[in-house]
């Protein structure tokens, strides 16, 4: 019994230290928090992440994955997506629908993205996942996350009735 408890903890901690070499990060401290600005997150995502292609307005919903206090670092899927208004009613343009890391930088007063990095296409993108994001979020949102995304499309409806309702 003493054999496989020893084996099982030398077991434990080689895996841990490996993850922890392997990814910078341990198992204890894969969850902090860092102070989120939702203004600040989503001013950044209509301005920085993508252009609008076809004239009109970038809009965005986004979901918080995950915070690493450690790293500055906020993991969100974001659906950004433009639309122009035509007569009464919005037509779709450009649009994405990504995980990103949005780097963050804190100080006693506020909290501003600097950047961000998302996975690449193709065949980069399972390796992009794997360096970008932690494994609880890569488990989050692989393959894909359905569920979030129809939720985001849901919000981002939402969004645009009120405003057609706003300007009406």
């Amino acid at each position: 019994m003493k054999k496989l408890m020893l084996t099982t903890f030398c077991t434990i901690t080689l895996v841990s230290g490996a993850y922890q070499t392997a990814t910078g990060e341990s198992f204890v401290s894969m969850s902090q928090s860092v102070s989120v600005d939702h203004k600040e997150i989503e001013r950044y995502l209509t301005t920085e992440v993508m252009e609008p292609n076809f004239g009109g307005d970038v809009w965005t919903t986004y979901q918080i994955l995950d915070t690493n206090t450690t790293k500055n670092e906020v993991y969100v899927w974001a659906l950004i997506q433009e639309y122009v208004q035509e007569g009464d009613r919005f037509e779709q343009g450009s649009g994405m629908s990504v995980p990103l890391v949005l780097y963050i930088d804190e100080d006693d007063e506020s909290c501003t993205v600097q950047g961000h990095r998302s996975p690449r296409d193709g065949s980069y993108y399972p390796t992009d996942l794997w360096t970008l994001f932690p494994v609880h979020v890569q488990l989050a949102i692989s393959p894909h996350p359905d569920g979030i995304v129809t939720k985001l499309h849901t919000e981002m409806e939402e969004k645009l009735s009120q405003s057609q309702q706003a300007t009406d």
